[in-house]
């Protein structure tokens, strides 16, 4: 049997999603084998990112300060606003360069493959941006998979009587594909390629 202090180690990792009780052993093993310095590094950083990150009160991305730098940038286009599930999309078309407006981020924990539901808070703030009045168009930059329908379809019922226009991505981007996996040039495409969006995919468009 592990030592005690190995056991709660081996917990702990497997609380980390996607890690099982065999991965969380390697891990907890691994750690064992690394110099003192990398270990304390690495539990630093995993407090700081705790402690020192926050969701910005207008997009509800994850950011260090809020409103975050995004949000906060003058030279963005705030009559655009993205909508995705979680910061690692956002990350994916900040790199790829496709998109100028804002974004806002609905899912509740970050995480739609665990099950993760989207923010009723989300919600409820992607309408006040858009009565605001400064909001023109909303892209549903939703995947195109069951979640990520079910997300959008959400959305636009909380933009239900809004006079917004709304898009979702071109149809360009393969179903069940993630928008953080994909090439820059697909998303490029598929945004550009934007159109009116119906809850109905066999709606003509």
């Amino acid at each position: 049997m592990f030592p005690e202090p190995l056991q709660r180690l081996i917990r702990a990792f497997e609380r980390f999603p996607g890690i099982g009780p065999r991965s969380a052993e390697r891990m907890a093993l691994h750690v064992l084998r690394m110099p003192r310095e990398d270990v304390a590094e690495i539990a630093l950083a995993l407090r700081d990112a705790r402690l020192n990150t926050r969701r910005c009160e207008l997009c509800f991305n994850v950011a260090e300060e809020s409103p975050c730098r995004i949000c906060s940038d003058p030279q963005r286009d705030s009559s655009l606003v993205l909508v995705v599930e979680g910061p690692r999309e956002v990350e994916k078309l900040e790199s790829a360069g496709v998109h100028r407006g804002l974004y806002h981020v609905i899912l509740e924990g970050f995480a739609p493959r665990e099950g993760a539901e989207p923010d009723p808070r989300a919600l409820a703030a992607l309408r006040r941006r858009v009565q605001s009045g400064v909001v023109a168009e909303v892209v549903l930059a939703t995947a195109p998979d069951r979640e990520g329908e079910g997300a959008a379809l959400l959305a636009r019922e909380a933009l239900a009587g809004l006079p917004v226009r709304i898009t979702r991505l071109a149809r360009g981007v393969p179903v069940g594909t993630r928008l953080e996996y994909l090439h820059g040039e697909i998303l490029g495409e598929a945004f550009r390629g934007r159109r009116p969006w119906s809850a109905d995919p066999g709606a003509a468009e």
